[in-house]
């Protein structure tokens, strides 16, 4: 499914502007905000896993020394280097240990093991208030580019014409190839108010370079109003049916990502759902890149009594289950899940523990298929005061309810609905038409 973005500023009948948000790529990176994007790379065990900075686990081999993996080549290469090599003058050792660094990482050939630098790990933490500074996007470099997974709603980057999708070419005229998604936020973000020229390709392989006045971005996560505008320049934001009627039987949330405070957020928008009678429930996870695992698992709660939520696999292969508490908010009303290509990580969990349980289904696209479990280790060994960085490495992986596994192939839709943006605009939004048609048995 492709994403659609028209200018900045709509007329009514270019209020795709605002909503055509359709996320059909990739997602799988990037949690560090950085004025860039929220909870991609989720630290998806963060508050229940109290191992970040835990100390490493040592080996001892025959000849008695801690150094199994040759470390001390490492160290005499740089000795030969910095006595020997022709231009010596010109050696950063910084450069040096984050190649060597990269070079162990690389050779794992898992995109959700990485470096965070000293300065990087400064930002890890952010997540306190209600807002940031930034452009407002999400991305990944999981296809060996730096690519959007999706401009957040009513972002400067949304305002601006970057689309779900888009490739970054270049920052401030500097080429990102080669570039890991860490670095391109790292360039990127900045305060309110001050400007980033970006070059994108968007998916119709037309290149743009955009202005964006970085703003402040409102962490809000759970919306009653459609993500899409349903018909394109006509029904602003209704939910309406295939025919353009307003749909008054069936209620609607949309979930954009997965904070703090999001199980809160939803039970103060839908506590009054199942009193008043709707035939059944749209959850739309639509583009939600993930989050946090604890407001993840207190969602889950909202819709079911009981049953199992997730499973995870640690790297010794044992299993750990994350079980449903009874008294929800919206255990009785029949669920609808849209989901696509954009949806992961916290995302697929919760589609997944809804289909799983029987409690509805999932109309869409595979979702986008991150399911490890990473935390951040704190590096200690480098002998710089300031600190190391760390290691955020992923410790395990999720499975579904029924026993599958996420990472690397995401959760398969009960109903098959793709959608091209080009079928959006002369259609509409086809996926919330077969919703509304499933919830009323049709």
């Amino acid at each position: 499914m492709a994403s659609y973005q028209p200018p900045a500023q709509p007329t009514t009948a270019e209020r795709v502007a605002r909503w055509a948000v359709v996320v059909l790529l990739l997602v799988a990176s990037l949690t560090l905000a950085f004025g860039l994007g929220f909870a991609v790379k989720d630290v998806f065990g963060d508050d229940d896993n109290g191992t970040t900075g835990a100390a490493p686990r040592t080996t001892t081999t025959s000849n008695g020394t801690d150094d199994e993996f040759g470390t001390e080549v490492l160290d005499e290469i740089v000795k030969i280097l910095q006595d020997q090599y022709v231009d010596r003058d010109e050696l950063d050792p910084e450069q040096l240990k984050e190649a060597a660094i990269s070079g162990i990482l690389e050779s794992l050939n898992d995109r959700e093991t990485s470096y965070i630098s000293q300065d990087q790990l400064k930002e890890f933490t952010f997540d306190s208030g209600s807002s940031y500074e930034g452009i407002g996007a999400t991305v990944t470099d999981r296809n060996g580019a730096v690519e959007i997974v999706a401009p957040y709603r009513d972002s400067p980057a949304e305002k601006a014409g970057v689309r779900a999708g888009d490739v970054i070419l270049a920052v401030e005229g500097e080429s990102t190839e080669g570039w890991t998604d860490d670095q391109a936020v790292e360039k990127i973000r900045g305060p309110k108010g001050s400007p980033v020229e970006i070059e994108v390709r968007h998916t119709d392989g037309t290149t743009e370079t955009l202005t964006i006045e970085r703003g402040e971005i409102p962490l809000e996560s759970v919306f009653r109003e459609p993500i899409l505008e349903v018909i394109p320049g006509e029904s602003d934001t209704d939910l309406v049916d295939r025919s353009g009627a307003v749909v008054t039987d069936i209620a609607y949330v949309n979930i954009s990502r997965f904070r703090e405070n999001t199980a809160d957020e939803l039970r103060e928008k839908a506590r009054d759902i199942e009193s008043k009678g709707y035939k059944g429930l749209i959850l739309d996870l639509r583009s939600n890149p993930g989050g946090y695992l604890t407001p993840t698992v207190h969602v889950a709660d909202e819709f079911l009594d009981d049953g199992t939520i997730i499973t995870e696999v640690d790297a010794d292969g044992q299993q750990q289950s994350t079980g449903a508490r009874s008294g929800g908010l919206l255990t009785e009303i029949p669920v609808v899940v849209l989901m696509d290509a954009g949806s992961a990580s916290g995302a697929e969990v919760l589609a997944a523990a809804i289909r799983d349980n029987g409690r509805g289904k999932i109309v869409g696209t595979r979702s986008f298929g991150k399911g490890t479990v990473n935390i951040p280790v704190e590096l200690k060994s480098c002998g710089d005061p300031k600190g190391c960085g760390a290691l955020y490495i992923a410790i395990g992986r999720w499975l579904t309810p029924s026993g599958d596994q996420i990472e690397g192939l995401g959760v398969t839709p009960d109903i098959e609905v793709p959608m091209t943006s080009e079928q959006y605009i002369a259609e509409g939004d086809l996926q919330v038409f077969k919703a509304i048609e499933v919830l009323r048995g049709q």
